[in-house]
């Protein structure tokens, strides 16, 4: 008939077999935010370089045009120091947090865009 060790044996095996996929599963999932991530911080840094080497043209091209080094470098701090105080101020606003978050979303949670219209 039947033979309960050969079932509980059975019912072991494919305990094992469902754990070894939710493992796989969620390594997956970690390795493809991690890549992400990686990817976003390689992003970030290669656009810090084009907005160094970018700032450096420019002060070099407003010196040129003003015939004083300093004035050029100056120019371009100012130029920085009121986008700072621009996004000081609207730091809080839910027109820059709302699509940031979102993109953070998509970007490092790979969420598609069905999932986003289910929920």
């Amino acid at each position: 008939m039947f033979n309960v060790s050969e079932i509980i044996q059975t019912i072991k095996q494919l305990i094992e077999v469902r754990i070894n996929i939710i493992k796989e599963e969620v390594s997956d999932y970690f390795s493809a935010i991690f890549t992400r991530i990686f990817l976003l911080v390689l992003m970030a840094a290669a656009s810090m370089m084009v907005l160094l080497f970018a700032s450096i043209s420019l002060a070099f091209y407003l010196s040129e045009l003003l015939y004083s080094t300093y004035k050029g470098f100056l120019y371009v701090s100012v130029i920085y120091l009121l986008i700072f105080v621009l996004l000081y101020f609207i730091k809080e606003s839910r027109i820059i947090t709302n699509p940031t978050q979102r993109f953070l979303k998509k970007f490092v949670l790979g969420k598609r865009k069905y999932e986003d219209e289910e929920n």
